[in-house]
């Protein structure tokens, strides 16, 4: 028998149905046999109208759309397909991996997964990284600190697979629905010319942007272990550190121009704001460590470039089609965790910011203390009274060399 040839018996077993239910779709017009037979296409086809109905979309709403030509069962069929499972139970994976089927699905909470029941069959693409875990405990690793870890890993990957689908519906799609192509036939279409073609680009560029990255950071961890080194040696003193600087870059006018421009607009800018400000900011050895809302948070290791900086980005704004910014700084200790910085400089920087007008920056006192002014001066504006902040600040506005 040709193995695409499947009876009414055999879809019924392979799609987890009742024949009843095979015959009520072809009632339906869901499954159309040919000449009896089924293919393994209407295998999927059974599954994703399945699924439906466990979100609460009829099976026979799913029958009027199809007739109607406005719903089309071909991109979905991907979500009818089964992960092979392999034929460890995740219990039985714990109890060979030497931890708790408890631990296992703390790490699937963790990953932003559902939590596996422990007589679950495991998939088989997770049994890798499953069996790479052990590995940090046998290191001495805390399992608080192993899902702190896995927490950041599954943030930067939900927050990848979250906006390429967005990207994909807003963007990709897009030129396909302008052409009067429907909601559905612009979505296969979309598929068909842009999303097969492209394969698996998607994973195969955050594979590579996480190896850049990687060697980025990977070889400035080896020069801190040089530095230690040579320190340990007394060949060579390492420079103190602890004193960086934190600055909050803020669009001015963003309420008004919400309302004028509506909300898709101003987001636009903001984004376009941030690859700015990640664009001057490497230039002064500094990095955006997140955009937020109308403003960009970033961080230097030393003071005065990101005062430079700062200068720059203010300048610069009009030229690059930007609304006028205005900037807050200032220098001292933070706490660094899960790719953000945190503490009272982090938050003296962001008050700071809100005290500033269009194409100004703003220092704290700390950062004055802790600075040589070279490519700017600093002029002092008095004490300030910052939200949340106990006692006054003074604060100075940074100004180019040649501004009067």
């Amino acid at each position: 028998m040709d193995a695409d040839r499947l009876s009414e018996e055999k879809l019924a077993e392979r799609a987890s149905v009742t024949v009843e239910r095979i015959r009520e779709l072809v009632d339906l017009g869901i499954l159309q046999p040919r000449a009896g037979w089924y293919s393994r296409a209407d295998v999927m086809h059974v599954r994703v109208v399945e699924g439906l109905e466990t979100k609460g979309i009829d099976r026979r709403d799913v029958a009027s759309a199809l007739a109607s030509g406005h719903l089309s069962l071909g991109y979905l069929e991907s979500t009818g397909r089964r992960f092979p499972r392999s034929e460890l139970t995740f219990s039985q994976l714990g109890e060979g991996l030497g931890v708790g089927v408890e631990t296992l699905q703390r790490l699937y909470t963790a990953f932003g997964l559902a939590s596996p029941e422990p007589g679950e069959h495991v998939r088989e693409e997770d049994l890798p990284i499953l069996k790479a875990i052990p590995v940090l405990f046998g290191a001495g690793v805390g399992e608080g600190e192993v899902l702190r870890a896995v927490h950041v890993w599954a943030e930067s990957a939900r927050r990848v697979a979250q906006f390429q689908t967005y990207y994909f519906h807003h963007t990709v799609e897009r030129p396909f629905r302008d052409r009067g192509l429907r909601d559905n036939d612009a979505f296969e279409a979309a598929i068909r010319e842009v999303g097969l073609r492209m394969g698996h680009s998607g994973e195969d560029m955050l594979s590579w942007l996480f190896r850049r990255h990687s060697e980025v950071f990977l070889t400035e961890h080896q020069f801190e272990h040089v530095e230690t080194a040579l320190d340990e040696a007394a060949i060579r003193t390492r420079a103190p550190r602890g004193v960086e600087a934190a600055a909050f870059a803020d669009v001015s006018g963003y309420t008004r121009l919400t309302e004028e421009a509506g909300d898709e607009r101003a987001a636009d800018i903001s984004l376009t704001l941030g690859h700015f400000v990640n664009e001057v900011a490497a230039q002064h050895g500094g990095e955006v460590v997140k955009l937020i809302g109308d403003g960009v948070h970033f961080h230097f290791r030393d003071p005065a470039d990101a005062v430079r900086a700062s200068l720059e980005i203010v300048e610069r704004v009009g030229p690059r089609g930007l609304p006028p910014t205005h900037i807050g700084v200032n220098a001292g200790p933070m706490i660094y965790d899960a790719g953000d910085y945190f503490g009272r400089t982090v938050n003296i920087a962001a008050r700071i910011a809100a005290q500033a007008s269009a194409n100004q920056v703003f220092v704290g006192e700390d950062l004055v203390r802790c600075v040589r002014p070279r490519g700017f001066r600093l002029v002092e504006l008095g004490p300030f009274d910052l939200k949340g902040i106990a006692r006054p600040v003074v604060l100075y506005e940074a100004r180019g060399d040649a501004d009067e």
